[in-house]
């Protein structure tokens, strides 16, 4: 069997040359806001089939040989998916995959959703196909049930076989009803590909270098990102300070009046046909308009003569949770309305839908569609609608697009990557920028987002002018639940929190889940930390095969939680495990200094090596050789084996937990490392960003630390360092160069300080003692307590006085920690007796009595005057 290193070494050749550094760390560092999607799925019994199609390799080589080259495939490593179940989809190797793009919003109810599937079933084992030159029963059952759910006078149906076809009949109508040709529709919208409304399509990728019809005229797009006059839209996510307008916005009217300059200028006197408007753009990522365009819009093109066609190719169905149909959000009523995509949930199958009398224009001509309405479609289509009204389908849109919203708003918050979030229900784009700015993110970036996005399970689109759109466009039978994890237990717990070898006592309760994004703390790495609902979670413990989440709270067994992590913390720990494998691979291999073991810290850490010395110069040298495989931006890879599978012979371990041995995760680094491991980790080294070693210091048995920090890491501490600095320029008066001279003059002083005022103190100190000694007649005791006396003082006075015949108590202040000091006791042994263990215990001192004398720290001087009237009592009663 290939080795790993060997299979890496092919994968790498077959994807070629590597990009310019400088593109790839850019383009590599965005990789980290895909990881905030990373997530654990919920269970899903569904079991697919096994695959037999053909290999990966041979469906290359047939797409290369005979599909047309202009169908592209969106990934880079592209999949091959063969089965799908509700929002769920497999490739060949039963991976599962949470789609969130529904076949270009084409999936509505669900992949093979049951109810569907019946209905096919049923009516292929009784008639495929007619033309609708003959009647069949299922084409009235479903124009009856679809036209039910259209408002005023929009009661005519035309079946016919996609987006593209249903528009390009619209345009007709239009043109027959009006009997005019031109016609208008907004810059950057998709309403097909054929060689007539191509012409109406304006997005620039989508149009071929050929004539298109004559009379074709695109508008200003209202966008209120990027158009030139903003405004506020219909949704719960609106672009950062724009307006706020209740009711219309108050942009629309800019807009609004630059469509009547076209009108005006480009049209023919009340000659116009139509005017085409998505109810929010599709392939152009989910704009929005500003409230109240669409309406005027509708009505001035009325006023000179044109019709308002409402293409529903994307926004229809309940789509958009507040209406049926995305026009009605608007609050217009359309001439024509175009639907496909998920009216069939993938069934080819797409609509006109009119009024009579424009209808009845199209009687000039004799007019058949050959497939349109067929018995499969019609059967397919009535199921659709009735799964849509039966599962609540609509609100369902409603509540977990506001769902979904909500947690884009959240990480718009945190990364300035994402420029804007908008949509309403499941119709949801999330527009990437270039941090700080409004420039569209690369296209390559936002590729290498999906890419990364995909590579975690979950599969969306890319849209927008510049492809820097994320599209989230799932069928509408997901929930918010596949987002959740059930509470599967709850226990009372008095087990400390162990954090960075810290031991706190902690009394809480043990919540264990169905599964977890919290890390557990093992192999190494400390666990992470974050929220279930809004409880939040102190420590992740691994017990078996379990994660055990430490909280305040009790949370009910089968309560559904939303999980969020701490993502700096997360990452924090990613970048320092990251970093310990590749230092520990480079030290290993390129200078036969193995780790035997490592500490990730709450500050700094270390690997431990098998040496009782590295030299500076080799620190040094690894800390380039790290820094330099960081700036080519070495992948980071992840291989599943299991324990029995001959390719663990490649990698090595440092130590995996037992529970860890059934299925193996080896992390492999570029041809550097393969190294069983169960941490998280990052996908890329550039997102390391640096490794600083900050030296060297004994270990134990003889083995040598090396301290290091990754990342993040390093620039605080710089930071720290600055803040330093800044603060020395206030207290030194001077630039940083003299720094150093200046401290170790203000050191020269303070000795000299220091010892003048030892000096001082000696002569205050004898001054006590000659006082005392001609004091008459001599005293019997001498309790002295000065707060700012320092040991030195007290142990003089007591030194002076040791072949006195009298009873010493002195004590000071610690000056950092009030309330606490030192004392001495010196005396006889009777009044030692008498008096000592009363004293220590009043005062909480530690020490011990030895020669007639006791030296140590008082731990409350709080009891220092009851102590000065026991010696006072004690002596008075003795005399």
């Amino acid at each position: 069997m290939e080795s790993i290193k060997r299979r890496q070494r092919r994968i790498l050749r077959f994807l070629g040359p590597v990009a310019p550094q400088s593109s790839e760390v850019t383009r590599n560092s965005y990789k980290i806001l895909t990881r905030q999607l990373s997530t654990a799925f919920p269970k899903c019994d569904f079991k697919p089939k096994t695959y037999s199609g053909p290999s990966f390799q041979k469906t290359d080589k047939i797409k290369a040989d005979h599909i047309a080259p202009a169908i592209f495939n969106i990934y880079k490593r592209p999949l091959v998916l063969h089965q799908g179940h509700m929002q769920w989809l497999f490739d060949h190797d039963g991976r599962r995959y949470l789609d969130l793009f529904g076949g270009i919003v084409t999936v509505s109810v669900g992949h093979c959703h049951p109810k569907v599937s019946a209905a096919l079933h049923e009516q292929i084992d009784s008639l495929w196909h007619v033309t609708n030159i003959y009647r069949h029963p299922k084409i009235y059952e479903y124009v009856e049930k679809l036209i039910a759910k259209f408002p005023g006078d929009l009661k005519v149906v035309y079946l016919v076989n996609s987006g593209t076809e249903a528009n390009d009949l619209a345009l007709l109508l239009a043109k027959a009803y009006t009997n005019s040709n031109d016609v208008i529709s907004l810059q950057s919208c998709y309403h097909g590909y054929s060689s007539t409304v191509m012409g109406l399509t304006a997005t620039q990728s989508y149009r071929m270098p050929i004539p298109v019809p004559s009379g074709m005229h695109h508008a200003m797009l209202p966008d209120p990102y990027r158009g030139i006059w903003g405004g506020c839209r219909d949704s719960i996510s609106q672009v950062k300070n724009s307006c706020a307008c209740v009711g219309d916005c108050v942009t629309s009217d800019k807009y609004v009046h630059q469509l009547s300059e076209l009108l005006e200028n480009s049209v023919p006197a009340g000659r116009v046909a139509a005017f085409f408007a998505e109810s929010i753009q599709g392939v152009n990522g989910a704009v929005q308009f500003p409230k109240g365009y669409i309406k005027k819009a509708a009505e001035l093109i009325k006023k000179h003569g044109g019709l308002f066609v409402a293409d529903e190719v994307q926004t229809g169905f309940g789509r958009t949770g507040d209406a049926f149909w995305g026009f009605q959000n608007h609050g217009v009523q359309p001439d024509i309305v175009t639907l496909a995509k998920g009216i069939g949930n993938g069934f080819p199958l797409g609509a006109v839908v009119t009024t009579k009398a424009i209808a009845e224009a199209h009687t000039k001509s004799s007019y058949f569609n050959t497939f349109g309405g067929n018995p499969m479609a019609a059967a397919v289509g009535k199921a659709v609608l009735e799964v849509i009204e039966e599962e609540g389908l609509q609100q369902n849109c409603k509540d977990t697009g506001r769902y979904f919203l909500e947690q884009l708003m959240d990480l718009q918050n945190s990364y300035p990557v994402i420029g804007d979030v908008r949509g309403k229900g499941l119709m949801i784009g999330l527009e990437l920028v270039e941090p700080g700015t409004k420039q569209p993110l690369n296209s390559g970036d936002a590729s290498e987002i999906l890419e990364s996005i995909k590579d975690l399970g979950i599969l969306i689109g890319t849209g927008g002018r510049w492809r820097n759109v994320l599209r989230i466009k799932p069928p509408m039978c997901i929930n918010k639940k596949d987002f959740t994890s059930k509470v599967i237990k709850c226990e009372e717990t008095k087990e400390p929190i162990v954090e960075y070898g810290k031991v706190s006592k902690f009394e809480g309760f043990q919540i264990t889940l169905e599964n977890t994004i919290l890390f557990p703390a093992g192999g190494g790495q400390p666990f992470d930390l974050g929220w279930l609902n809004d409880v939040e979670v102190l420590q992740v413990l691994r017990k078996g095969d379990q994660a055990i989440h430490f909280t305040q709270q009790p949370i009910e067994i089968g309560t559904d939680v939303v999980q969020k992590i701490d993502w700096s913390r997360r990452f924090d720990h990613m970048q320092q495990h990251s970093g310990q494998h590749l230092l520990s691979a480079i030290l290993e291999r390129d200078h036969s200094l193995p780790t035997t073991s490592w500490w990730l810290g709450a500050d700094e850490c270390f690997v431990e090596l098998d040496s009782t010395s590295v030299s500076d110069e080799t620190v040094q040298v690894v800390e380039e050789q790290c820094n330099k495989h960081i700036r080519s931006a070495t992948p980071v890879t992840v291989k599943f084996l299991k324990a029995n599978d001959p390719d663990l012979n490649e990698a090595h371990t440092r130590g995996l937990p037992k529970d860890c041995m059934d299925t193996i995760r080896v992390i492999c680094i570029g041809d550097i490392d393969e190294n069983m491991c169960c941490g998280t980790h990052v996908t890329n080294l550039s997102q390391l960003q640096m490794i600083k070693l900050l030296g060297v210091e004994p270990g134990k048995k003889g083995k040598t630390n090396l301290r290091f920090l990754v990342g993040n890491r390093v620039t605080k501490s710089f930071q720290r360092m600055l803040d330093r600095e800044k603060a020395l320029i206030g207290l030194l008066k001077n630039e940083p160069v003299k720094h150093e001279e200046l401290v170790s003059k203000l050191q020269r002083n303070l000795k000299i300080t220091n010892k003048n005022l030892q000096n001082v103190l000696s002569e205050l100190a004898q001054y006590e003692v000659d006082k005392i000694r001609n004091t008459q007649p001599t005293p019997k005791y001498l309790f002295m307590f000065k707060k700012e006396a320092n040991p030195d003082f007290n142990r003089a006075i007591c030194k002076g006085l040791e072949n006195e015949d009298i009873f010493v108590f002195v004590a000071s202040e610690d000056q950092d920690k009030p309330k606490e000091g030192q004392i001495i006791i010196q005396g006889a042994e009777s009044d030692f007796k008498a008096l000592g263990q009363q004293i220590t215990d009043l005062l909480k001192c530690k020490g011990a009595f030895k020669n007639g004398k006791f030296q140590g720290k008082a731990g409350d001087l709080g009891g220092i005057n009851k102590c000065k009237k026991l010696i006072e009592d004690y002596f008075n009663n003795v005399v």
